[in-house]
């Protein structure tokens, strides 16, 4: 932790840096500030993702590769981050879902409620600069970033400061960061803009030998276009609708909290936690609550198993299906209401002095809660055996209902870490 030390330090300083010498890799996520000063040399760490929704729906194949050059005290910390997304699949598009009942010979119904899809293919190239250098007990970071799609293209900066002191047990850190985006529909030939500015302000706090606490508040609003050219939206009733366009507001406020505490346990092993808050003005509420367990095993092994709980609320204009056309309206799953359930493990091994190997992989299920009912009615059919009404059909349909929200997602990673 001497890199976050003001200059003069005392000897009760110097004792104390070397008991906090074991918080850099327990508070790792902290804080961009705490990642900052917890780096000692430089390294390059490459990794492949991949990941797969459930029912043939997206999947992206992941690529990074980052390079973090450390050029001293006087020279300050380089940071170069290349990837490149291979996205393939299908999406939900907003309309409503499709009914079909079926009558076998053996006198037993079945129905297929399926969420209307469109499927797609695409790919993205990223590029991230990042430069930071020591004056005192500050340490100034400048970020450029820029990644194109084929109907999007993405342009940011930001700058941002962390602030060192109390004699070193506590930091203030603090950001600007700005996007200029373009959207180029490949339905039609406009390019809409899309642009955003973002505040962030917190507090890193050292608490003892062992336990680390940050909380942080964000504000960004974003501007433009920001309808998804893609979706669309029912109108009608569930028997007979027809598909619009999605609108929404031309601009969007986002607000959120975070708190997170990091515990150094017996063992050489920690404990993470993390709480987010997050609302907007479009109206949607959600919670995100976060454990992870740092287990270091010995000989260079450290198996970390995480749990993740997610909840949002709908968008003020979100809805299965409009009656009649309104001013904002959206049939988008990710603004509807829904909870997600993840669980993961990770496990990295320092093969040898310098260079670690790790793997990850998480499992999870999203459930929505803003559900159709499949309580549609086909008309009896003769069997062989005997014929079912509609009433009977009926009853059994409705205890069954969709989502376009439900789905299972699987992540996996792999990577390597090489000090120099």
């Amino acid at each position: 932790m001497a890199a976050t030390e003001p200059k003069g330090a005392n000897g009760r300083l110097t004792r104390r840096r070397t008991r906090l010498g074991k918080l850099p890799w327990l508070v790792a996520g902290l804080g961009t500030l705490v990642v900052r000063s917890a780096r000692a040399q430089s390294y390059v760490d490459s990794r492949l993702l991949f990941y797969k929704e459930s029912g043939d729906r997206t999947q992206v194949i992941d690529p990074v590769f980052l390079l973090h050059e450390d050029f001293g005290e006087n020279g300050g910390q380089l940071d170069l981050i290349l990837g490149y997304d291979s996205i393939s699949g299908a999406s939900p598009t907003g309309a409503y879902p499709t009914f079909d009942a079926t009558t076998s010979a053996s006198g037993q119904t079945s129905a297929s409620g399926q969420v209307p899809l469109a499927s797609y293919k695409d790919h993205r190239e990223a590029l991230t600069a990042s430069y930071g250098r020591r004056f005192g007990s500050h340490m100034p970071t400048v970020d450029l970033s820029y990644s194109k799609e084929n109907d999007y293209t993405a342009r940011g900066a930001g700058i941002s400061d962390a602030w060192t002191m109390l004699e070193g047990r506590g930091t203030l850190h603090f950001g600007l960061a700005m996007s200029s985006d373009m959207v180029a529909p490949t339905t039609n030939d406009l390019k809409l803009p899309k642009r955003s500015v973002g505040y962030s302000l917190g507090w890193t706090w050292i608490l003892g030998e062992k336990d680390v606490f940050d909380v942080s508040a964000s504000l960004m609003r974003l501007s433009g276009y920001l309808d998804d050219p893609y979706k669309v939206v029912p109108i009608g009733s569930p028997d007979l609708q027809e598909n619009f366009p999605e609108h929404r507001p031309n601009s969007r406020a986002r607000y959120a909290l975070v708190g997170r505490y990091g515990h150094h346990t017996s063992g050489n092993s920690a404990i993470k936690a993390t709480y987010r808050f997050y609302t907007d003005d479009w109206g949607i509420r959600a919670h995100t609550l976060e454990l992870e367990y740092d287990l270091r095993l010995g000989g260079g092994w450290i198996v970390s198993p995480q749990a993740r709980l997610y909840v949002q609320s709908a968008a003020s204009f979100y809805g299965s299906l409009f009656v009649e056309p309104q001013q904002f309206m959206s049939a988008d799953y990710r603004l509807s209401p829904f909870s997600s359930l993840l669980g993961g493990l990770k496990v990295s091994h320092e093969i040898f002095p310098g260079f670690e190997a790790y793997a990850a992989v998480t499992l999870q299920t999203q459930t929505g809660r803003d559900r159709i009912s499949l309580s549609g009615v086909s008309s009896g059919e003769e069997t062989g055996r005997q014929s079912v009404s509609a009433a009977d059909m009926e009853e059994e349909l409705g205890r069954q209902s969709v989502s376009a929200a439900d789905m299972k997602v699987t992540t996996v990673t792999f990577g390597f870490r090489r000090r120099f």
